[in-house]
């Protein structure tokens, strides 16, 4: 018998797994080498020190708001260019989806400038803050704040590909039944867009998780210290045993990252609705005379990102 060749779908998943390997295997393989090289139990070491404890608490209460946040307002900017017929779509998309062109560190430093002492803005309506006082935005507050802008594009996109792939049967018989924009909204919009809005916080959760830029400069003069800021200062100590301390930490918000991605996975599969028929464009709800307050809420919010 002659022997039986891969076939090219076969050749492809090989390549892929091996490709997986090197790129995430291994290097995940070493750093919990690294981690665990010095023998007895690293992380109950680590979770044992005050500092560690308190900047990993930072991290999950930072990330988890600021993904709620990014939420409400992602799903409420998808919602008004997705399903209504307000003007200059492709203009406020571009601009909307400005701030995850924009390294976080740029944001922060553009938000310190725009609400500190020297803000033109502010000074000419008498609300800058008094020079010598502390900036409003190094806080924990401020952190989840400038989190919230920085990853609710990253919500809006994922809400705004999903609302295009709703079917209109539904939403159309329910309007036909006599129901208004709001319970449109709330009993069939809603409950079907449930697996993308969980998605879609997961992804602003981890993408917060990982920001080191916007903890850096505004928690750090406030005393929030999160992980990334954490994992950043024990490397800048050098020291015999940093590397270890550092792969502990990173392994420690990798499960992090990893259990919010499995209760994502597992809270899709809860609520996910099936659904047949193809997609069909999107509703174009009229706004009527709302026109120029609603574009004049979107420029308004660009602005402040």
């Amino acid at each position: 018998m002659t022997p039986r060749r891969p076939s090219g779908e076969g050749l492809t998943l090989g390549a892929i797994c091996l490709a997986a390997g090197l790129l995430f295997v291994l290097p995940l393989g070493r750093l919990v080498w690294t981690a665990t090289s010095r023998g007895g139990d690293p992380f109950v070491e680590a979770l044992s020190s005050a500092s560690v404890r308190s900047a990993f608490l930072n991290s999950l209460d930072s990330a988890a708001f600021s993904a709620l946040g990014a939420l409400v307002v992602g799903t409420c900017l998808a919602g008004l260019i997705g399903l209504t017929d307000i003007r200059g779509k492709g203009v406020f998309v571009f601009l909307l989806l400005l701030p995850i062109m924009i390294p976080p560190h740029v944001t922060a430093v553009a938000w310190i400038q725009a609400l500190g002492p020297s803000s033109p803005v502010l000074g000419w309506v008498g609300l800058a803050p008094a020079i010598g006082t502390a900036h409003p935005l190094h806080s924990r507050g401020g952190v989840i704040f400038l989190l919230t802008i920085q990853h609710a594009p990253l919500v809006f996109l994922v809400v705004l590909a999903a609302l295009r792939a709703l079917p209109r049967e539904m939403i159309e018989a329910a309007r036909i039944a006599g129901a208004g924009p709001w319970r449109l909204l709330r009993r069939i919009v809603l409950p079907l867009l449930a697996p993308s809005l969980i998605a879609a916080t997961g992804l602003a959760f981890v993408s917060a998780l990982g920001n080191f830029g916007i903890p850096a400069l505004l928690g750090v003069p406030g005393r929030y210290v999160t992980m990334p800021v954490l994992i950043w200062r024990r490397l800048a100590g050098f020291g015999p045993s940093v590397l270890a301390d550092v792969a502990v930490l990173s392994i420690l918000l990798s499960g992090l990252a990893v259990a919010i991605v499995l209760l994502q996975g597992w809270l899709q599969r809860r609520v996910r609705a099936a659904l047949i028929g193809p997609p069909q464009p999107p509703l174009r709800l009229a706004l009527g005379r709302g026109h120029p307050l609603w574009e004049a809420g979107l420029a308004l919010s660009w602005r402040g990102h």
